[in-house]
């Protein structure tokens, strides 16, 4: 066991040597005199790929199809269906309503405090 520990112990030396170091002096950020990098603009629409055009399908093909699935009343039928309803709190949460805002009583301009 002891020439493991003797092998561990350059490695620790390395990592404590490491650590010792002291870092680059950085610039006092308060200094308009301050070297720093020069900013680097990239557009975020560097990489982008234009969709490509669409073909034009048939347009008896597509009257037909909205002919089958029911025409514009389908269409409107499915844009007036009821979502369902939010869930609604808890009875006790519903009826605290502004309980919970309690904490600035008192202080100056806030619900009748003295100033």
């Amino acid at each position: 066991m002891k020439i493991r520990h003797l092998a561990a112990l350059p490695a620790c030396l390395l990592v404590a040597l490491a650590q010792a170091q002291t870092p680059a002096a950085r610039p006092d950020p308060a200094d308009p005199g301050a070297r720093v990098p020069a900013p680097i603009y990239r557009s975020p629409f560097a990489d982008y790929k234009p969709l490509g055009e669409a073909g034009l399908g048939d347009w008896r093909a597509a009257n037909d199809e909205v002919g089958r699935i029911g025409g514009w009343r389908a269409y409107a039928r499915e844009a007036q269906m009821q979502t369902p309803a939010p869930a609604t709190p808890d009875g006790a949460a519903a009826a605290r309503g502004h309980a919970g805002h309690h904490g600035h009583h008192g202080q100056p301009g806030m619900h009748g405090g003295k100033p």
